[in-house]
């Protein structure tokens, strides 16, 4: 396989729909701190970004090769099939994460500090301790994904602060409903797999019913970031609309559970995060 096809492959590994989402925390997170532009920092974000999300997804790819061979929708990944061998994606990710930690060191300490706790939370709490053996696993892979906002945040104001924490709830909120109900789309192969995911585990009644919960959990951290920070108000109005969106989609699938409704609702799920996180900085 010619290099390029293997860059490509390695590409692939980061799961790039999945960055580009994460990727919008952070960009969304670094305006919504309402701080000057600093044109020099936020393009040192791209390789933050890219490197520290997309290396620790790859090593995450990495780590769960023996899962991807099982599943359907995961055996094709470039592991499981082969394009790349272990040794060039080990190199590969190992790389990726330096670019990202150099690049963040570059801007300031604090963005080191989210990219090595989202790797933290997300290798070792979620991977290597609870992926396998508990429905709690998603606390653990929720943290790791709210660690992109911090870091934008981070960025932008040189320090955590409670905006950034907000902002990092509010990815943590959104988690389960981004995550449960692809799960339950794919049921089978998690079975198969014997991955323990809440919708796995229980029925439809009961994560339904924590994802309504968290995703008014989501709404009241959107108003309090307004509240608090001055900023937001069209975001935090547009995000009320679209939770309400969200918790009928919900209450459907929990009337008449079906892979289709779940992937109704995972769909969605990406226009509640991304419409606040796009236009926090506003009013």
């Amino acid at each position: 396989m010619s290099f390029i096809k293997k860059l490509k492959a390695l590409l692939e590994m980061t799961k790039p729909a999945q960055l580009g989402l994460l990727l919008v925390t952070v960009f969304g997170a670094y305006f919504a701190a309402g701080t000057p532009i600093n044109i020099r920092d936020l393009l040192l974000l791209i390789p933050v970004g890219i490197g520290g999300i997309g290396g620790v997804t790859a090593l995450n790819m990495y780590l769960e090769i023996d899962i991807d061979s099982i599943m359907k929708r995961t055996r094709n990944r470039p592991l499981p099939s082969r394009q790349l061998s272990k040794g060039e994606a080990i190199l590969g990710i190992i790389l990726l994460i330096l670019i990202g930690i150099i690049a963040a060191d570059f801007i300031n300490k604090y963005v080191v500090f989210a990219i090595i706790m989202g790797l933290l939370f997300d290798i070792i709490g979620y991977t290597e301790l609870t992926k396998r053996t508990t429905a709690s696993n998603i606390l653990f892979g929720g943290v790791a994904g709210a660690m992109p906002s911090l870091g934008g945040w981070a960025a932008a104001t040189g320090s955590l602060g409670i905006g950034g924490i907000l902002l990092a709830l509010i990815v943590l909120a959104w988690i389960p409903m981004h995550i449960w109900f692809i799960v339950y789309y794919h049921i089978d192969d998690y079975k198969n797999a014997s991955i323990p995911m809440l919708p796995v585990v229980s029925n439809e009644k009961t994560f339904g019913s924590l994802v309504i919960f968290s995703i008014i959990s989501l709404d009241v951290l959107v108003w309090l970031f307004y509240l608090l920070e001055g900023r937001g108000l069209i975001a935090a109005s547009l995000s009320t609309i679209f939770v309400l969106i969200a918790l009928l989609k919900i209450k459907k699938f929990m009337g008449s559970p079906s892979k289709d409704n779940a992937l109704s609702v995972f769909k969605f799920a990406n226009s509640v995060l991304a419409t606040f996180f796009i236009l926090a900085r506003f009013l």
